[in-house]
């Protein structure tokens, strides 16, 4: 069986290995690497920006420089090539764990306490990882300027030359990304100052022993003692080149009815763009059910399932790996 090694690029959950084991974010990442394998394939680049900085900036060639051609005795007209300079920010997001601290020191020894207090902190990890696919599908900074543009807003017309129409009435849709730091990649601010890897988990919120007084749920009258830990998390993401990005719109999400899935059209996107290692297709459940069933067909020389390095079976199709991003809705609208 083929092997497809998912962590090839330099993605936050490889990172996460090389950061100090006594900092507790190992935990943290491996939470989200199985909360949502995808982002091991996302490449994590600090700003280029000065230390600190969280602004990064992409040079997009827009035209080549061309030659001429010439008779003996004739001259070379010169040329030169076109470039845009595209800026990128970085976004903040995050969350607070307040754990009552009487419950905490109840438990005994300080290993108990530690282990009771990162149970809670990790429940976090999930949610926070799921906003984050979110705005990578369906951020703006139109609407929402504290996030980042996700993959939907750059690919939200049928007049795009990497959107296709899946031929339905809104629907789901499935987005192609080459996942690499040629193309698209996740940023975050460079100064170590700002957190390692953009990530930032502070047990020890209030500058004090941990603990802090907050006001109680039910009665603001009332304080109650916690245990406090910050999350931020220093986020941007980057369309370096907009070839390298791909959506087939309109899909009817329901298996058996009309408009659904096309294998055509995800063909067509992948020989439309500019597409490398790091090619990653994302879509919904109700998509990935599809493509599971035209699996069952043995003459379908499209689709196969490969072994992931962690022993787990990946889809793949024409050998671009496949994965499950519930961020993508079944109630678009429709792209036109």
């Amino acid at each position: 069986m083929a092997e497809i090694n998912v962590s090839s690029s330099l993605g936050f959950g490889e990172l996460s290995k090389r950061l100090d084991p006594q900092g507790g974010f190992l935990p943290i990442f491996e939470a989200i690497s199985k909360k949502l394998p995808a982002i091991n394939r996302i490449p994590a680049v600090p700003c280029n920006g000065p230390a600190g900085s969280y602004t990064h900036k992409v040079n997009r060639r827009t035209s080549l420089p061309s030659g001429t051609w010439t008779k003996f005795g004739e001259g070379v007209a010169s040329s030169a090539s076109t470039t845009q300079v595209v800026t990128f920010n970085c976004a903040l997001l995050e969350a607070l764990s307040e754990v009552n601290a009487n419950m905490i020191d109840s438990l005994g020894g300080a290993d108990a306490r530690e282990k009771a207090r990162s149970q809670e902190d990790l429940a976090f990890v999930p949610g926070m990882t799921e906003q984050v696919w979110d705005s990578l599908i369906t951020g703006t900074t139109t609407s929402a300027p504290e996030q980042f543009d996700g993959l939907q807003q750059y690919l939200s017309s049928l007049s795009q030359t990497m959107v296709f129409d899946g031929g339905n009435a809104g629907g789901t849709s499935i987005y192609v990304a080459d996942f690499s730091t040629d193309a698209c990649f996740f940023i975050y601010p460079a100064g170590v100052e700002r957190g390692e890897y953009g990530l930032v988990m502070d047990t020890n919120a209030d500058g004090g022993n941990g603990k802090v007084w907050t006001e109680e749920s039910s009665d603001a009258t009332k304080k109650l003692l916690v245990y406090r830990t910050l999350f931020q998390w220093y986020i941007g993401f980057v369309v370096r080149d907009e070839l390298a990005i791909g959506r087939i719109a309109n899909i009817n999400p329901t298996v058996g009815g009309s408009n659904t899935f096309d294998e055509n059209d995800l063909i067509e996107l992948l020989e439309y763009g500019r597409f490398g290692s790091g090619t990653t297709i994302l879509c919904s459940k109700e998509i990935r059910a599809q493509m599971r069933i035209r699996l069952k067909d043995k003459n379908n020389v499209n689709f196969s399932v490969a072994q992931g390095l962690s022993g787990v079976e990946i889809l793949t199709f024409a050998g671009v790996p496949v994965f499950r991003c519930d961020a993508i809705g079944i109630a678009e609208s429709t792209v036109t």
